[in-house]
């Protein structure tokens, strides 16, 4: 099981595909709220034949260390993946973030703009809001909370086979890790940051998305996926593997 233990974000477990190419930089995939690295398996699967692939699992998330909720932030996440970065000697980037991992690669991309190629944001929004449904749900009925999940935050025309698969896979995160994680996206607005922001920036968007909306005021290429809503790694791996294949050709050295 890949790990590394950076001395500021605890033991960070990782997920790691393909072959590293001279002339193409890594790409690093960071996965959304309650979520982990297992959820962009099938984006994996596809990228890997064509560019090095490394998906996190965020501090307290999948295999991870577990963590206070009260201890997470945005900071200490942008913290686990530039340290993960660090150690396994990646050089700039490319960074693929999934709605609150959308927020933490830009908090990345800010931080260190040397290091970050490219950015492909699925499901986002510099500013995003929470339903206090949701959240009632996973502190009262976690299991009623997937339930919600699989009806809200999927497309009406998702396939039968892939809500099954999103119920089946359960949660890689525990409710409070969850509840913390969407805490983090209230307090989060980097609506005003963007400009600073130094390498290319593609926003993927589900046309069905019922959780984060299109939003005005995005800099960079938008993308629009049909018959797609807010869960993209798994109702539209292919769509974010185009788009991050095109952010790795423009980004060869």
């Amino acid at each position: 099981m890949p790990e590394v233990a950076p001395s500021r974000a605890g033991r960070i477990h990782y997920a790691e595909r393909g072959e590293r190419r001279p002339d193409r930089p890594s790409v690093v995939l960071i996965h959304g709220s309650g979520s982990g690295a297992a959820s962009w398996g099938m984006v994996t699967a596809r990228l890997a034949r064509a560019a090095h692939t490394v998906a996190i699992d965020l501090p307290g998330h999948g295999a991870s260390a577990p963590a206070d909720p009260a201890a997470l932030s945005m900071a200490r996440y942008r913290d686990a993946v530039g340290e993960l970065c660090a150690a396994l000697s990646l050089g700039p980037a490319v960074l693929v973030g999934h709605s609150l991992g959308a927020l933490v690669a830009i908090e990345a991309a800010l931080a260190w703009p040397d290091q970050v190629r490219a950015l492909v944001l699925c499901a986002a929004a510099p500013k995003m809001t929470t339903d206090p449904q949701l959240i009632r749900l996973l502190r009262d009925d976690p299991a009623a909370a997937a339930l919600w999940l699989a009806d809200q935050a999927l497309s009406p025309r998702v396939k039968p086979a892939v809500r099954r698969g999103f119920l089946a896979a359960g949660a890689p995160a525990a409710p409070e890790i969850a509840r913390a994680d969407f805490a983090i996206v209230e307090a989060t607005d980097l609506t005003d940051r963007l400009g600073a922001l130094a390498c290319p920036v593609t926003w993927l968007d589900g046309a069905d998305d019922r959780i984060t909306p299109a939003a005005a005021g995005r800099r960079g290429s938008i993308v629009t996926v049909p018959d797609a809503g807010h869960i993209l790694p798994i109702e539209a791996p292919g769509a974010i593997v185009e788009a991050v294949l095109r952010a790795v050709d423009s980004a060869r050295t």
